[in-house]
């Protein structure tokens, strides 16, 4: 079997290859050969200088995600980090293509940095519901200071090289080859410049407090757990020892991963890369509903959703309370089309209600074979319905909230409408420790 990295020497510099196709992912297999190499180096004194590449069309997309919740395995990302970054001869690495999350993380662990021009660089854990937790949120401050740190962690979205280089994230950006330009540049490099000692960044605590102060309410607007988190961790880069913020932000990172947003978050896109193209079609701009099964299930979804909102208007349920309620549960606005209304104490009620219809039609397109599993209609909802990702579907939602209960209860709204008499293959769900996993399973 191929090892997923390995060390070759170009004379006295030694070369880190990372080699996991398709995405180099920082899984335990590749951080214990990481971690291996890292300590034979560390233990050479021929090697004079270190250079850290991938192969492949990206540097690394982070970690496996699938591993996340799970007991890590030792050697951690982060011990690997904090093992690269005290290493006594200098860390070049080359950047090419995406370099994501944990690739990131490892990348600011090294001593200096250089990328091609079109690579990009960006920390997506918060679409994760998650902080990095690997040291990004103290690195990151340190490197190119509060301001461009929390665009990046809160955004989320990945930035340029060019850009990545004006901030300060990047020592250089080459036309050259990546390869030759690292060992150049590896050649000229006397000394290790580890992040944790670099300060320059954290001189001007006002300042810095300041930016953490301007944002604070407008995350705690945003009720994402993970959001608030990061920027905790980002203060923390300024008031704490570097290694006692390690281990503020490792918490951090435990707590967001079981936090039922980023459990939800995580779901939807682990279900959007098992769902068939036939229902859902990856674009360069996203996802879109395929023609005609994709379409088909979203508008019946939609139907359910319907009849379900004129059974509450039969009710007494005004227009308002049904707007509100949605909002209240995470959607952008209502099906009529508000956000302001008032729902009382009839919030938690509509927001059910309009749950239990969903479910109910979803689970009738498992029953008829329309879609394989139930975490489609999960993926259906969020990108046809605009069904809240950090709920995670209607599906899991209803999990969460219990399917027996929710069974119960749309037994007895059943005699307002049918759209809520429970199908007899949610009803076996409900029965199941792992519920509607456990049918497709």
């Amino acid at each position: 079997m191929d090892r997923p990295a390995t060390l070759q020497m170009a004379g006295d510099v030694a070369v880190v290859m990372i080699a996991a196709p398709p995405v180099n992912a920082l899984n335990a297999a590749l951080r214990a050969q990481l971690w291996d190499i890292f300590q034979q180096i560390a233990h050479d004194p021929q090697v004079r200088a270190v250079v850290l590449l991938a192969k492949g069309r990206i540097f690394s997309a982070g970690e496996d995600i699938c591993e996340f919740g799970q007991q890590p395995l030792a050697p951690t990302l982060s011990q690997i980090c904090n093992l690269v970054e005290v290493s006594k001869v200098p860390v070049i690495v080359g950047l090419h293509g995406a370099a994501l999350g944990g690739g990131v993380e490892l990348a600011m662990a090294a001593h200096y940095r250089i990328a091609s021009p079109a690579a990009v660089i960006g920390l997506p854990e918060m679409t994760l519901g998650l902080v990095p937790g690997a040291g990004g949120t103290q690195r990151l401050p340190r490197l190119i200071g509060a301001k461009h740190a929390l665009n990046m962690i809160l955004g989320g979205r990945p930035i340029t090289a060019d850009f990545a280089l004006q901030i300060g994230l990047l020592d250089a950006v080459t036309d050259g080859d990546l390869a030759d330009s690292a060992l150049a540049m590896a050649q000229k490099t006397s000394r290790p410049r580890p992040t944790y000692a670099q300060r320059n960044n954290l001189r001007d605590g006002v300042a810095f407090l300041d930016e953490i102060a301007a944002r604070r309410n407008a995350v705690a607007a945003t009720g994402r757990f993970a959001s608030q988190r990061a920027l905790e961790c980002v203060e923390a880069a300024l008031l704490l020892p570097f290694y006692t913020g390690l281990a503020f932000e490792a918490d951090a990172f435990a707590r967001c991963v079981t936090h039922p947003q980023s459990q939800a978050l995580r779901h939807v896109f682990l279900a959007e890369r098992r769902i068939a193209p036939r229902l859902l079609a990856r674009t360069d701009d996203g996802w879109r509903l395929a023609e005609p099964l994709g379409v088909a299930a979203v508008d019946a979804l939609q139907r359910a959703a319907r009849r379900a909102i004129v059974a509450l208007r039969e009710r007494g349920v005004t227009e308002g309370a049904i707007d509100r309620a949605h909002v209240d549960d995470g959607f952008r606005r209502g099906p009529f089309g508000g956000r302001d209304g008032h729902a009382g104490p009839q919030g938690p009620d509509i927001q059910r209600r309009m749950l239990a219809a969903l479910v109910a039609e979803g689970t009738r397109l498992l029953a008829a074979g329309i879609v394989a599993r139930a975490s489609d209609i999960d993926v259906l909802a969020v990108h046809g319905l605009g069904y809240p990702r950090a709920r995670g579907g209607p599906m899991t939602a209803a999990k969460l909230a219990g399917l027996l209960v929710l069974a119960e209860e749309m037994k007895q709204w059943a005699a307002d409408d049918p759209v809520w008499q429970p199908p007899p293959l949610l009803l076996r769900a409900g029965l199941l420790a792992g519920g509607f996993d456990a049918l497709s399973d």
